[in-house]
């Protein structure tokens, strides 16, 4: 499963980022669909699946995780000036953001490993939840470094092989932080789960939610609902 997750996560990068080298462009209704698809699934694993998981083994070390990964993405973002959708969303003019980008969300990916090998560890719904959660959001930030990539003037054969790394980057993170978590302590695991949860919450309500609310399709409003029932089927059915 920790295998099949991780190469998951290579392709469905690897696949929006050739997209857009190789066509130019998506159609925007469907990335808007499969990002507001993506945002109700993130937010609802985080407070349906993580959070009480991680509040069921220590309550404190949960909400200072959630803090810290709220914090730490911020400040992330704060500094690079770069977000995983929104200059894909818009028409706008890059210039020299393609490598501060490429290092962002390849920095970002790397997180998105140790929250897989965090799904992992944890087993059960909760893991195949944080496990999806990562794996939907994965394609439009690769369709975004593409992008930004080649408005920034990289060739198409440069930003391929920078794509490639960053795609990379998420497999790596899973299996380097797989080995630690095998002797894991309860209270540290809570930690985990706690920055994986304020993880998904700070890409969804930060990143993806409020570049939907500059897109007038009246369709992604039914959608993005139906990543919380996603999410809450596969709750109720691994229950059963």
């Amino acid at each position: 499963m920790f295998i099949a997750f991780s190469l998951t996560t290579l392709l469905i990068p690897l696949a929006g980022s050739l997209l857009i080298i190789r066509y130019g462009g998506l159609n925007r209704k469907f990335l808007a669909w499969s990002l507001a698809f993506s945002s109700g699934v993130l937010v609802s694993v985080a407070f349906l699946d993580i959070m009480p998981a991680a509040t069921g083994i220590d309550p404190d070390r949960a909400y200072l995780g959630c803090l810290a990964a709220l914090l730490a993405l911020f400040l992330v973002e704060s500094f690079t000036v770069v977000h995983s959708c929104n200059e894909v969303m818009e028409d706008c003019h890059v210039h020299s953001l393609g490598t501060v980008a490429f290092i962002a969300l390849s920095l970002h990916a790397l997180t998105d490993g140790v929250n897989i090998a965090v799904g992992v560890k944890t087993g059960g719904v909760v893991g195949l939840n944080i496990a999806l959660g990562v794996i939907l959001h994965k394609f439009s930030d690769g369709v975004a470094l593409a992008a930004l990539l080649l408005k920034s003037g990289r060739g198409a054969r440069k930003a391929c092989w920078m794509c490639a790394f960053f795609a990379l980057m998420t497999p790596a993170g899973a299996f380097i932080t797989s080995p630690f978590l095998s002797g894991i302590s309860p209270l540290s695991l809570a930690l985990l789960l706690g920055l994986s949860g304020g993880s998904f919450i700070y890409i969804a309500m930060a990143d993806i939610l409020p570049e939907l609310h500059k897109n007038h399709d009246r369709l992604t409003r039914l959608i993005y609902p139906l990543g919380y029932a996603t999410v809450y089927l596969i709750k109720k059915l691994g229950a059963e």
